[in-house]
């Protein structure tokens, strides 16, 4: 049985297009709560009296959620594809703004609130991965890479506005207006545009767009059984983990290194910007270029974030370079994650697998911030913070150069 079907690029974009503008929007909304984190963590610790720490505990609660739920839903979404499934994400987000905006000073409602939210976590990004990595082929990197760079939107817009409630209104009006305008954009997409299952190979055929076959790959067996598994799943929890106990946390960080808040926030709004234009030009190359050798790139290029702010604490161009240099690659190890799934495990179970890895993310969301405000909390400094992710990526990309190249992959007459 083939693996593909004979076809063009361009033939699955012209078909597919709008499946990528809604799986875009749909990361876009998985990172809202993250990119805003940062801006409201001071407001809230001013309000409540509470430590970072026990702040940053709100997130660790989507991390230990996700441990549990991940693969649960990765089966989800393979039995009943990803647009229910992206309903549930939509509605657990949006409850959970809402909710977060009418909390008293009570620790476990800010618990609760996060408890919502990851139950969409879980799904994501799985939920707007798999479609995506499914119906595209030879264009599926720049598919994959124009999905994720959606969380490039959330980090370049939503700081900005959200800091523009806190100064005028506060930050239970900026994440309540910030959910409304971000499920209002999602859930027509959704609706329109994501299917629950891929079209049969004899409608691909007919449309001249090289899908994956929903039955080539490795089972969950074979998968669990291969070192490839386990290599992408501890590349991905280190680039995970040391990214995101920074840029988490950024606004506070660069503030801590003698920026102003205003000059912080400038910077992460470009981050966002950076990460769009890297996800996009990644996505050009990973599907001309060894997927392995760019993730290997990404990960020392991305050692340009810790050492400019080291290097150059508190000097806005330094900490603008170290930004950019990390949005512009950082984003390409998630693409390339996502691609390496795809080719080395394939479509058969693409959704349990890259559930599985996609907890990486989750804990990484709860776990590193956590720990990372913890330090900050005894010690009232950063600087441990940004040294520990320096081996944290050399490490990654050590663990991408272990990667052997993509097996021919079989497909199954049963699903």
């Amino acid at each position: 049985m083939a693996t593909t079907i004979p076809g063009s690029a361009l033939a699955e974009w012209r078909k597919h297009w709008p499946l990528v503008a809604a799986t875009m929007m749909g990361m876009s909304l998985a990172a809202l709560l993250t990119s805003v984190f940062g801006v409201i963590l001071g407001p809230i610790e001013r309000e409540f009296g509470w430590t970072r720490a026990e702040i940053s505990s709100g997130p660790a609660v989507v991390s230990m959620m996700g441990l549990f739920l991940a693969i649960p839903a990765g089966h989800l979404i393979d039995r009943f594809g990803a647009r229910r499934c992206g309903l549930v994400v939509i509605a657990c987000s949006f409850a959970s703004m809402a909710a977060m905006s009418a909390i008293g000073n009570q620790l476990w409602q800010w618990w609760a609130c996060w408890a919502v939210f990851g139950i969409a976590g879980s799904f994501t990004s799985t939920v707007w991965m798999a479609p995506v990595s499914t119906i595209f082929h030879s264009g599926r990197g720049m598919a994959i890479a124009l999905t994720v760079s959606g969380t490039g939107i959330s980090m370049t817009l939503a700081p900005g506005i959200a800091e523009w409630f806190v100064q005028h209104y506060s930050w239970r009006t900026g994440l309540l207006a910030l959910g409304v305008m971000w499920c209002a954009a999602v859930l027509p997409l959704v609706l329109a545009f994501v299917p629950n299952h891929i079209a049969p190979v004899e409608e691909a055929e007919e449309a001249l767009a090289p899908v994956q076959d929903r039955n080539v790959g490795l089972t969950p067996r074979e998968g669990f059984a291969s070192p490839t598994l386990y290599i992408l799943f501890f590349a991905s929890l280190l680039s995970a983990m040391t990214g995101v106990a920074l840029i988490l946390n950024l606004v506070p960080v660069l503030t801590f290194t003698g920026l102003t808040r205003t000059e912080a926030v400038t910077i992460a709004g470009s981050m966002g910007i950076a990460s769009i234009v890297g996800r996009i030009v990644g996505g050009y190359l990973m599907d001309r270029y060894d997927v392995r050798r760019l993730a290997i790139g990404a990960c020392v290029v991305s050692l340009g974030l810790p050492l400019s702010l080291l290097l150059g604490a508190g000097t806005f161009w330094a900490a603008m370079a170290g930004i950019i240099a990390y949005g512009l690659t950082g984003g390409m190890k998630m693409n390339a994650i996502v691609y390496l799934v795809s080719t080395h495990m394939g479509a058969r179970s693409f959704g349990l697998f890259y559930g599985v890895i996609s907890i990486t993310t989750t804990v990484a969301m709860g776990i590193g911030p956590l720990i990372a405000n913890h330090i900050y909390d005894v010690s009232k400094s950063y600087t441990p913070v940004i040294w520990a992710t320096v081996p944290g990526f050399i490490l990654a990309g050590v663990l991408f150069a272990t990667l052997g190249p993509a097996p021919a992959l079989k497909a199954r007459d049963t699903p």
